[in-house]
Formats: C-alpha cells, sequence, structure tokens
C-alpha cells in the first residue's frame, strides 16, 4: 500500500516540477575544473560511507581553488545526530519537503538558488526529492549519472552495474578536468 502512496506522490510532484522547470528553463554554460569558481554537491547522504567520499571531492575541488557546498539528501523521516551541518555541508530529510515532495527548508531554497559554475549530483539511484533540487538548481552546468534523470544532466557519466558514488566521484573529476572550454553555451 506503502508503495502506491508513495508511486502516486511521485507523479503528482512530477507534473508540479515539470511546470516549475517550464517556468524557468536552464541554459547551460560549460565549466571545466580549471574555469569554475563555485560547485554545488547533491548527494544521497543515507549511507554514512557516502559523506566520507564528499569530503574527498571537496577536497579535490579545493585542489583547483574552487569554493564547494554540499547538500545532503537522508532518505528517512528524520536525522540522526551523525549529521550536523555547517557553513559547507547542509543536511535535509523527508520532513524538510512537503506531501508533494515540494522543500520547505531554508537550506534547500538556498541551494537551489545558488548559481554554482558546477552542480555535482552523486547518486546511484533515483531519488525525487535529489532529482527535485537538481532540477531546479540554479547551476551552470549539471554533472550527474546516466539513467538517474538524462533530462538535469548536462554531462552524465554511464558506470557499470555495480559501481559506487566513488567510482562516479572518480569519473566526474577526471572528465571534469579533460573538458575543453572555450566559453561554450549549450
Amino acid at each position: 500500500m506503502s508503495n502506491f502512496i508513495d508511486d502516486f506522490r511521485e507523479k503528482i510532484a512530477g507534473y508540479f516540477l515539470k511546470r516549475e522547470i517550464k517556468k524557468q528553463p536552464h541554459k547551460a554554460s560549460i565549466h571545466n575544473l580549471q574555469t569554475a569558481e563555485s560547485a554545488g554537491i547533491l548527494f544521497d547522504a543515507t549511507q554514512p560511507e557516502n559523506l566520507k567520499i564528499v569530503k574527498e571531492l571537496i577536497g579535490e575541488l579545493k585542489e583547483f581553488n574552487i569554493q564547494s557546498k554540499a547538500l545532503g539528501y537522508i532518505n528517512q523521516s528524520k536525522r540522526d545526530d551523525d549529521y550536523i551541518g555547517d557553513n559547507i555541508y547542509s543536511f535535509v530529510c523527508k520532513k524538510d519537503f512537503s506531501l508533494f515532495y515540494k522543500p520547505k527548508s531554508e537550506n534547500i531554497t538556498q541551494f537551489m538558488e545558488t548559481p554554482f559554475h558546477l552542480l555535482i549530483v552523486l547518486a546511484n539511484e533515483f531519488l525525487f526529492p535529489i532529482d527535485y533540487i537538481g532540477s531546479l538548481s540554479k547551476a551552470q552546468f549539471k554533472a550527474g549519472r546516466t539513467n538517474i534523470d538524462n533530462e538535469m544532466f548536462d554531462f552524465m557519466i554511464e558506470l557499470k552495474e555495480g559501481d559506487s558514488i566513488k567510482d562516479l566521484k572518480k569519473h566526474i573529476i577526471h572528465y571534469l578536468s579533460i573538458i575543453n572550454n572555450k566559453n561554450t553555451q549549450c
């Protein structure tokens, strides 16, 4: 029964999300690790080991003088005490969204409104709240894994079955370091 309700909620939320996307279409500007000055990292924080991977990613981005902020979504009703945010990391959970997944948290709104040069989505499966935030993000260049939401991303990495978020991070860093950018717009 719960699965039916969740599916129904996602269908209704998807309708509202498509309306919001039409109101603010995304115009991509290609950035690489040499041209980007800021990055937003949106990730599945349900698994605690993913936070360690995001910390590694932020360290790697810092080597390129890229200022980063991370927003972790915890696919639970409430956050554990293990997830305490600061000026770089914020964490949200199911209670930070309305019945149809509209964000209720100021952290989410701020993250979506920030015009990051890069948005890196580290998730191995489709989670509607992550999709919502990423789709409405004002980031200029969005990167993530294929088959999560191919319409959201400007740059997608295809991974093999069983590859982890650590593999996704490694590939994104690799390809963002070799993309040639001449201030191109998509």
